[in-house]
């Protein structure tokens, strides 16, 4: 037994594993790919870097004449400002806005936002064409769209529309919104209607104003807006009716053809609106 038992302790020694163990040459190949994957995460953070946009700011500017800098700050990428560079060495030239839509790589979207922000300048417009041709007639030049500054309180959809960025839907859902609260207290409650962005509200802003007379127009007041000012519900309806059917006041006097209007009720009124 004691025999055996030594025998069978001693065999695995003269046994040669089938495995070997692992020699240095063998595993020099992980630090090869960690290098690998080290030097792939940097390209990747460099390549980010090169296409990160920041938050745009909207500014009026010139793309013929436009600091990098400055196409980067309107939302740009990198590339996008370099294909335009490129494309002003060349020699090629924004004649009107819409130009801006022809220029490769940038998103459409972005293009028709800083559309109503382009201003050629028209003294260093390239004179492919005289002003005045041979023939008598003449190229007009191109002269940018004014954005109208508005009073939030009064502008119709029309009005509105002519904002950068807001068209008939959103303009018809503005108006109803604030016929729903009687009129904005504040600038600042435009932006709560549905479907504006705070970007989109900070790129109309500035031609927003609010009237502080307090007092709304009979021609263009709704009946939520001229019941906020103190009229009473069923003058302020027909008050609406009588401009729908017969046009707009003439004067303030005017209101004297709404019959049921009494002096001493028209006294009032006349206190609480504006022509």
């Amino acid at each position: 037994m004691l025999f055996l038992l030594g025998l069978f302790l001693y065999l695995p020694s003269l046994i040669k594993p089938g495995i070997q163990p692992l020699q240095h040459v063998d595993t020099a190949w992980l630090k090869g790919l960690d290098y690998v994957s080290n030097k792939n995460i940097e390209t990747d953070k460099k390549e980010y870097a090169k296409t990160a946009v920041l938050t745009p700011t909207y500014f009026y500017f010139d793309p013929n004449s436009a600091t990098d800098n400055q196409l980067l700050a309107l939302g740009l990428t990198p590339k996008n400002v370099q294909t335009i560079l490129r494309y002003r060495n060349k020699g090629g030239q924004f004649r009107v806005p819409d130009d801006f839509l022809k220029i490769w790589g940038i998103e459409p979207a972005l293009s028709k936002a800083l559309i109503p922000f382009i201003r050629i300048n028209l003294f260093n417009r390239p004179k492919k064409y005289p002003d005045i041709n041979n023939s008598g007639g003449y190229h007009p030049t191109y002269s940018p769209k004014k954005i109208p500054i508005i009073d939030i309180n009064s502008a119709s959809i029309v009005e509105w529309e002519a904002l950068p960025g807001i068209g008939p839907v959103l303009a018809t859902r503005i108006v109803k919104f604030r016929d729903k609260m009687g009129g904005f207290a504040e600038i600042e409650e435009v932006r709560k209607t549905y479907g504006i962005s705070d970007s989109l509200f900070g790129h109309i802003k500035p031609f927003l104003q609010l009237n502080n007379t307090g007092k709304p127009s009979i021609n263009t007041a709704s009946v939520a807006l001229l019941q906020k000012a103190g009229v009473s519900s069923a003058i302020a309806l027909a008050i609406v009716e009588y401009r729908t059917q017969y046009g707009l006041f003439a004067s303030l006097e005017d209101l004297k053809k709404i019959v049921f209007i009494q002096p001493e009720q028209l006294k009032e009124l006349l206190a609480l609106v504006k022509l």
